[in-house]
């Protein structure tokens, strides 16, 4: 009876030896699991999610996820929607504990540029937050690096109506003001309402 103790009493040091060594290797390999999971991919699987986001300026953006790339998403705040790109994100709260699977070639190469261009194509009136401040206009056109946007905030128009442009004694119109942004100053698009 002796041995049969002695064989089982191993046999049960053995299984809580191998059990404790299987329960290390999990920790570390969902570790290294999380080690290599993007915040993009976090946002890609948080689609619908309420969150909220610190900008780097300290601005808070809050709405549901409506759509995400690898370096941007959408969130969408009532009817109001706000493209942020992820170099732009100091915190954020409430992302999926998940990740989506990794991104396809074509997101891949969906950076904020054609996003911009989409807007653009619709003549959307937006708010560009930068460091500096903000922009307000419609997308005019999107560069390499830039965003560039046609004045439409109803700025001084100098005593002339609308649609009158000073000549300044030059003899031909002036073009309404446009403002360039550089992409990498981009906090946040902002759609007006």
């Amino acid at each position: 009876m002796r041995w049969d103790d002695l064989f089982e009493d191993m046999e049960a040091q053995l299984a809580a030896m191998t059990r404790s060594e299987l329960d290390a290797r999990v920790e570390d390999l969902t570790r290294a699991e999380h080690a290599a999971v993007a915040l993009g991919a976090r946002l890609r699987a948080s689609g619908g999610s309420l969150m909220t986001v610190a900008l780097d300026d300290g601005t808070l953006v809050r709405g549901r996820v409506a759509s995400a790339a690898e370096h941007w998403f959408e969130l969408e705040e009532g009817v109001r929607r706000h493209l942020v790109p992820l170099r732009a994100v100091a915190w954020v709260q409430g992302a999926a504990p998940l990740a989506a699977p990794g991104a396809g070639v074509v997101e891949r190469r969906l950076g904020l540029a054609p996003a911009l261009r989409a807007l653009a194509r619709d003549r959307v009136r937006v708010l560009v937050r930068t460091r500096a401040g903000t922009v307000a206009g419609r997308i005019a056109r999107v560069g390499k690096d830039y965003v560039e946007l046609d004045d439409t905030g109803g700025h001084d128009t100098g005593g002339h109506g609308p649609g009158q442009a000073d000549l300044g004694g030059w003899g031909r119109p002036q073009r309404p003001a446009t403002t360039a942004v550089p992409l990498d100053r981009v906090l946040c698009v902002s759609e007006v309402v």
